[in-house]
């Protein structure tokens, strides 16, 4: 006899099939630390202090070079991991994208580097925690260079993921569907390693090496999917950012002929496994909705409102075919609005994309000004309003 589902799995699971389920599920996505950090309790270390000071600063510049940051960062990344996912529970979401990149390198306290070859400015947020870094420029400006690039770090970000995400499933999985998290997506990796100018350049003139580029993290993320498999972890979110507000940053045809078949690939791999998959991208998106739906996604997060992306339209572009996640402003509901504004538009968004199931509340973003007291209005409301059948009127 098949063991039951828990009730937050029910629930996501229904709203990925597009049914309905007993209630609008809600999804968390926070990546700052002082949030995570107020929901269990606790103070989040001011660690970016030591970047800003000018005493500590000179003392992370001579050292931090000269040592092999991996075990520090796998161990500061493992622990994020757990205490991210703790947060989603304590909070009461349905679903969690668990975030888990042990990536990052740093070359002095102003700058710094990741294992697939893209260099970042260091940022550190107002209460003196490291936030998420600045995109700076890639080292990888040639076939050559790329060859020449240490993989060793890439090729153990399976196993790595296996650790950190058996140990976030075995003690919260029964209570949070897990969304499982790559550090990167196809397009995000070969475009800003190689730098967008120098990157357009190689997708017209040199094809051959730009597939094989594509493969070598098409191939790595379908053994991280095994590996999540392999953990229990029920879902996969693939994050990808392919638009700017204005709309994609390549026509869709090229995304289709460059990333077309990988995407294709991880999400059969994904599901092969028992496994749902969903995609991530800011920006406007309306010209991708039908393309992620071909490529087998289940469902799509973002859907910026400050981009211009409405729920309802894009409900009734795609709804029958991909689960509409997100779409809650971040830059006023989920940073300074009266609570009855949150409920307002918590209650808005069901209107527009909950009907007939098909829909996850969440925020659209994360960033280190949004207020835990608003997500957990966020919450509240979608329990408040969220209800099948739905009596919104």
């Amino acid at each position: 006899m098949t063991a039951s589902l828990p009730p937050t799995h029910e629930r996501v699971i229904a709203a990925l099939e597009k049914r309905e389920p007993d209630r609008v599920p809600v999804m968390d996505m926070t990546m700052e630390y002082r949030i995570i950090y107020e929901a269990l309790g606790k103070k989040a270390p001011p660690l970016g202090y030591l970047f800003v000071n000018p005493y500590t600063a000179r003392i992370i510049d001579w050292l931090f070079p000269r040592i092999d940051q991996s075990r520090i960062v796998d161990v500061t990344m493992d622990a994020f991991t757990y205490d991210k996912t703790k947060a989603a529970v304590t909070v009461g979401y349905d679903a969690a994208w668990v975030m888990h990149v042990p990536i990052f390198r740093y070359e002095s306290s102003k700058s710094m580097y990741d294992i697939y070859g893209r260099c970042y400015s260091t940022i550190v947020d107002k209460d003196y925690s490291l936030g998420s870094p600045m995109y700076r420029e890639g080292f990888i400006h040639s076939p050559a260079d790329w060859d020449a690039w240490d993989k060793k770090a890439i090729l153990q970000m399976p196993a790595k993921s296996h650790r950190a995400y058996s140990k976030v499933q075995k003690d919260f999985g029964d209570r949070v569907f897990i969304f499982g998290m790559f550090s990167g997506g196809l397009f995000e990796l070969t475009s800003q390693a190689m730098g967008f100018d120098r990157f357009a350049v190689a997708i017209r003139k040199e094809k051959e090496f730009m597939k094989r580029y594509v493969r070598f993290y098409e191939d790595l993320y379908c053994v991280m999917i095994e590996a999540f498999a392999d953990v229990g972890l029920p879902g996969v979110m693939y994050t990808d950012d392919l638009a700017y507000r204005s709309g994609p940053m390549l026509n869709p045809r090229a995304y289709d002929e460059l990333y077309g078949d990988a995407y294709r690939h991880m999400t059969e791999t994904a599901h092969s496994l028992g496994m749902k998959i969903t995609i991530h991208s800011c920006g406007n998106v309306y010209p991708l909705l039908d393309w992620f739906a071909d490529c087998g996604f289940d469902g799509v997060h973002a859907l910026e409102p400050t981009a211009g992306v409405e729920l309802a339209k894009a409900k009734e572009m795609v709804g029958d075919r991909l689960c509409l996640m997100g779409n809650i402003d971040i830059t006023h509901i989920l940073v300074d609005a009266p609570k009855e504004e949150v409920f307002a538009a918590v209650r808005q968004a069901i209107r527009d994309a909950g009907a007939g199931g098909g829909y996850i509340v969440a925020p659209t973003n994360t960033h280190p000004d949004m207020n835990l007291e608003r997500l957990r209005w966020m919450v509240e409301a979608a329990d408040k309003y969220g209800h099948y059948p739905l009596q919104l009127d």
